[in-house]
């Protein structure tokens, strides 16, 4: 009851938590802080602040430093994901009889003297000059060609304000959201692009844990089958267009005017060539945005440039001759 000071370690700290913490009447700070055994335990620090909707794991305590690296150990820019890596005084000598893994995760520095220890975990820099924790590189996926870390999307549905807590997984190909809450999905367009938009959200009284308390992802629910969409074919000159163009991008049959896009295969690549055949063929642009923004047939004809006219048929008279006679 007299606590003034807390330091949270162990577990990403939710925003959520950290506004209920600093309600408690006597705690005056609270610390979040971040590091594997690896590195002696601790590696950065930082104070929170009720109002951020992210907690970030701060900056590196003394004697650490830490780098955000591509896959070729080159620095990202800051604002870009990459996995954390780490240096300094605390990085051990390695795991015990096991030189394999030692030699996977402790890394001569390329950038200075010394060793990197490789954590397996997401992060980015911010422009405070902190970092910001994004998940395990194991969880990290790619769809149709993006690569996605579901921890970004779990970040934007945990701040939707009628969602309490959320975990993303991946079943076929698709992204379904598990929500303690209800969530808009049609409201997260403005948050996200339309490749990290679920495919399908669950509705759960609470996520299932693990006896440590960590969420149990093999206990969450499969999603339900999705009904097919009712075909309704193409009337409109431009849904004919989007419809053949579709067609053959896809490498589909027919293509009614509700399917979408996206569901169908496509993905952003697939979505630049589309946006050059309407091009092509209509002579006028259309903007990329419009196909995240209207992925379906009929929502995306209405944007489409106007259709050249079609030529008029004109009739050849066809010379007789007659044979014979008068």
């Amino acid at each position: 009851p007299n606590a003034r000071t807390m330091n949270l370690a162990g577990e990403a700290l939710s925003p959520e938590l950290v506004r209920e913490l600093h309600q408690h009447p006597t705690i005056r700070t609270l610390h979040n802080l971040y590091g594997p055994s690896e590195d002696t335990t601790y590696s950065t620090h930082a104070v929170t602040d009720p109002s951020h909707h992210r907690t970030p794991i701060g900056r590196p305590v003394d004697g650490t430093r830490a780098h955000v690296l591509d896959a070729t150990l080159r620095p990202v820019p800051i604002g870009s994901v990459g996995e954390l890596y780490l240096e300094g005084l605390g990085i051990t000598r390695g795991y015990h009889d096991r030189p394999a893994l030692t030699a996977e995760r402790y890394l001569p520095n390329p950038h200075g003297p010394g060793r990197l220890y490789r954590t397996g975990d997401l992060a980015r820099w911010r422009t405070d000059g902190h970092l910001d924790y994004l998940g395990r590189t194991d969880n990290q996926v790619k769809i149709r060609g993006h690569r996605i870390e579901p921890g970004e999307i779990e970040t934007v549905l945990k701040a939707h304000p009628t969602v309490t807590d959320a975990v993303v997984t991946v079943k076929d190909d698709h992204l379904i959201a598990h929500v303690v809450g209800e969530v808009d999905l049609a409201a997260l367009r403005g948050s996200l692009p339309h490749h990290l938009i679920p495919h399908q959200v669950i509705t759960l009284d609470a996520l299932p844990l693990t006896p440590n308390g960590k969420v149990d992802r093999t206990a969450l629910p499969d999603p339900t089958p999705v009904a097919p969409t009712r075909y309704e074919p193409p009337t409109t000159a431009a849904e004919k267009l989007l419809a053949d163009i579709w067609a053959e991008l896809l490498d589909r049959g027919e293509i009614g005017v509700h399917d979408n896009f996206f569901t169908l295969g496509g993905h952003s690549l697939l979505a630049s060539r589309m946006v050059s055949r309407v091009t092509s063929r209509t002579g006028g642009s259309l903007d990329l945005r419009l196909v995240f923004d209207h992925p379906t047939v009929a929502e995306l004809a209405v944007h489409l440039p106007p259709l050249p006219e079609q030529p008029r048929s004109t009739t050849i008279p066809r010379l007789q001759r007659t044979l014979g006679g008068s």
